[in-house]
């Protein structure tokens, strides 16, 4: 390892730099000429990868990928390396100057790096702690288990005996296992918009935990619990149940049915039954709805909490208030025996309504055969839902089982997703009759989508975003694919499934008990779904989707805080003006600051002279034209004409390089729409805080291109906006490309956006492969015949004069739209 790198050493280094360079001026101009070409283009594609990675973090950040924190940390990883690697080739360029970037740099970086922290946890013992020990601890017991010991203490509810395995016996499984390095390696890779790549990380990481051997610091004191609690009150045996207790369960996020729970565990296999509920926490359908309410893993440890099985007349849930309105009745959802179909969607339960002040009067029923729950123990539970509710200052969701002898045991009672009373929204147009109606309201609101039945739907990846899913029921891994769907309809199951409480937290509309769902309505076609009225509509009607959705349930999560915190130290851009005497190292506040710094010096020190008569390189000579920018081209041999050899400037018609002028004689073309800019009369002030092109001489604010006869590379600026083309133009049609890089802009992110799909829907109609991510593109055409480079670049020269300040022009996808038809009908000519 080598050793850390102190002052003195840095200033050793800087020196030995130094004289190597003063040795190669002085003796081998070309040589360090050369060199210091290949730090330039070295330094030019860490550039393009911290551009790239800068955008990809603001996709996470707007909303437009749904990550796994891992992924984040990796991205900012790779940038933080990147960065390094820039502020290295600019030291290799300009050894002499910048001599405190660095510092500067790693002061940064050290701020990127707390923001990216999630604080480890602890992993002391004891390992197996008896539930009434961790009331009210969910750092240590999880949500579930904290909750339902803090309920036995209230004294009038009977919760049953148990233990839990804590958090810190996860974290010291993991750790002594090495899993959390190999556990990120996976998650790293989890995009929800690559299901296909969720569902191989998940079933990878589940295949790691089911492998590795519990420790015997875990084992022995799990075994001895299991062995104690499966001993009945008179001595008979008894089987246990392993229940999902994971930090942020059953909190402000319910994870409801995503994580795995066993029943009927004997005890001499509690260990493989821990391990397996272990495992639950890395199911697809749990990272999905992880990622989409905003958690790291790390947030989200798993404690297992073990129960006695409990003999069950009926069982079933209780809401204490199932709407916003605070005098709205209780609902209590009965089945028969266990209540596992009950809460995984499988079948349509007996609801009560009771009254919520005390002595909680029945007022309705409804049951598909003879009554489950007697009326006296359903006011019984509906006194011990109201006690529950005070005790923990919320609307409660009491998971409940009543017994032979009538008594009544709480299994679990957890603060519950309360939405507001159904919307009332005009009604449809008389021309648009509901396809159904009458069904159920699981999750309110309206959407509209393409019906798609669940029957031919193989995979989540087989789900288009916008799906509304008809399905015989719900079971909670839907929650896989809730961010493809628009919405639910449903053949049988409840408000109280699993699945439906997850769709009140994301906002996701389902209507249930719509038994000819399959017949009312037909795949393909778009509908409206109004899961506040239970009915379903033909096409879009757009009084029913004017209503306001709710918000995204990561908003305000510990994700979302710390990208907040971590984006403006990775891509904020304060370092605007390159003429600036702020812009120095002493003012970067962000990577994209740094980056932004080594690009602009780097261009500058790569284009200026270098030594007495320019030895060994052609100096950068300024383009002179009529065009409302400064340019500046650095010919590396046969990209101007030999009688231009001498001229301290240059004119467009002396351009020799095949590229270069083809990009030229687009962007000159006397019929390019260069637009005007907007009527400011401090044009010296917009220039430096706009998204104007730099109309200054100074090199400073100028574009450059480097030149060969067949070769061009071209960096335009304009303002907070520049463009990269790269290209190779010649008769070998193999190796001819165009390649193009766009970026940024003066105006907000999604006006930039906006600006970024016009880009993006010329070129792909011009043949280009295009990429995107935030606001930046990347495309790319190759092996194409001379000719064609020679249109294709003349099309770019065009498209970006007609791009100058269009993102501070457009105001919507209409403006969009018609701005497109446009350029198409001029180009297309």
């Amino acid at each position: 390892m080598p050793a850390p790198q102190t002052a003195d050493s840095g200033l050793f280094v800087f020196s030995k730099e130094l004289f190597r360079r003063w040795t190669y001026q002085v003796f081998a101009p070309g040589v360090l000429l050369r060199e210091k070409y290949n730090a330039f283009r070295e330094l030019l594609r860490f550039d393009d990868a911290c551009l790239e990675l800068i955008a990809a973090i603001e996709d996470i950040h707007y909303g437009q990928a749904a990550v796994d924190w891992a992924r984040v940390v990796h991205l900012a990883r790779r940038l933080r390396i990147s960065v390094e690697e820039m502020v290295a080739r600019l030291t290799r360029l300009s050894p002499a100057h910048h001599l405190d970037l660095p510092e500067y740099a790693k002061k940064v970086d050290f701020y990127v790096q707390m923001a990216l922290d999630v604080p480890a946890g602890d992993m002391a013992p004891p390992f197996v702690v008896p539930l009434p020990e961790v009331a009210g601890d969910a750092a240590r017991a999880g949500g579930k288990a904290a909750n339902l010991a803090r309920a036995g203490r209230l004294g009038r509810v009977a919760v049953p005996p148990g233990f839990v395995v804590t958090t810190g016996a996860f974290r010291y499984f993991l750790e002594a296992g090495e899993l959390r390095p190999k556990i990120d390696r996976w998650l790293r890779r989890v995009d929800l918009a690559r299901p296909n790549e969720l569902a191989e990380a998940a079933a990878e990481i589940r295949r790691l935990i089911l492998g590795a051997r519990l420790p015997d610091e875990v084992a022995g004191p799990l075994a001895e619990a299991a062995r104690a609690l499966a001993v009945g009150p008179d001595g008979e045996p008894l089987l246990l149940a392993a229940r999902s207790s994971a930090v942020a369960e059953d909190g402000r996020a319910s994870f409801a049915g995503q994580y795995e729970s066993l029943l009927d565990v004997p005890p001499d296999e509690a260990a493989t039954a821990y391990l397996r509920v272990v495992a639950g926490k890395y199911a697809a359908k749990a990272i999905t709805y992880r990622v989409l309410t905003g958690y790291a893993d790390e947030e989200t440890p798993m404690a297992v909490l073990f129960l006695p099985m409990v003999p069950a007349v009926a069982s079933g849930v209780l809401y204490t208030r199932d709407s916003a309105d605070e005098d709205a009745p209780m609902a209590a959802y009965a089945v028969p025996g266990l209540g596992a179909d009950l809460v995984g969607g499988a079948t349509t339960p007996e609801r009560l309504a009771l009254s919520r002040r005390p002595p909680h009067i029945l007022l309705d029923r409804h049951t598909l055969d003879a009554p489950v729950l007697p009326e006296a123990a359903a006011r019984k539970l509906a006194a011990l839902g109201l006690a529950l509710e005070n005790a923990f200052e919320a609307p409660q969701d009491v998971e409940w089982v009543l017994g032979p002898a009538g008594a009544l045991t709480v299994l679990q009672s957890r603060p519950m997703a309360v939405e507001g009373a159904p919307a009332v929204a005009p009604p449809p147009r008389p021309d648009v009759p509901p396809l159904v109606v009458g069904g159920g309201r699981a999750s309110g609101g309206a959407a509209a989508g393409t019906v798609r039945f669940a029957a031919t739907v193989l995979d989540v990846a087989d789900i288009p975003p916008g799906t509304v899913l008809v399905t015989p029921t719900l079971p909670p891994a839907l929650a896989r694919a809730a961010d493809r769907l628009a919405a639910v309809v449903a053949v049988a199951g409840s408000r109280a499934g699993h699945f439906a409480s997850v769709a009140r937290e994301l906002g996701l509309p389902v209507v249930t008990g719509v038994e000819d769902a399959f017949h009312a309505l037909a795949e393909g076609a778009v509908v409206t779904v109004d899961a506040d009225a239970g009915a379903v509509y033909p096409g879009r009607v757009a009084s029913l989707l004017a209503r306001p959705r709710q918000n995204r349930p990561s908003e305000g999560s510990p994700v979302a805080e710390r990208l907040g915190r971590l984006v403006p130290l990775i891509a904020g851009l304060t370092l605007t003006d390159p003429a600036s005497p702020d812009f120095a190292p002493s003012r970067v506040k962000s990577l994209h600051d740094i980056v932004r710094f080594a690009h602009e010096k780097a261009v500058t020190e790569m284009f200026s002279l270098v030594g007495p008569g320019a030895r060994g390189l052609a100096s950068a000579r300024k383009l002179k034209s009529h065009l409302p920018m400064t340019m500046y081209l650095l010919d590396l041999g046969g990209g101007v004409f030999e009688s231009a050899a001498k001229d301290k400037e240059l004119r467009p018609d002396q351009i020799r390089s095949a590229p270069m002028w083809a990009l030229w004689s687009g962007l000159a073309a006397d019929d390019t729409p260069w637009p005007e800019g907007p009527p400011i009369t401090d044009d010296t002030a917009f220039d430096q805080t706009s998204g104007g092109i730099f109309a200054s001489d100074s090199k400073h604010l100028a574009s450059y291109a480097v030149v060969s006869d067949l070769y061009a590379h071209v960096m335009l600026r304009f303002g907070y906006h520049f463009t990269v083309v790269d290209a190779l133009c010649g008769p070998a049609e193999s190796q001819n490309f165009v390649n193009f890089r766009f970026k940024g802009g003066g105006a907000g992110y999604e006006q930039r956006t906006l600006r970024l799909s016009c880009v993006r829907r010329i070129l792909t109609h011009f043949g280009f492969t295009v990429r995107t991510s935030g606001d930046l593109l990347d495309a790319s055409l190759a092996r194409v015949p001379e000719h064609l480079v020679q249109k294709r670049l003349a099309m770019l020269g065009c498209l970006l004069a007609a791009t100058r300040l269009l993102d501070m022009r457009l105001s919507g996808e209409a403006d969009a739209d018609a701005w497109v038809d446009r350029f198409l009908a001029r180009t297309d000519r």
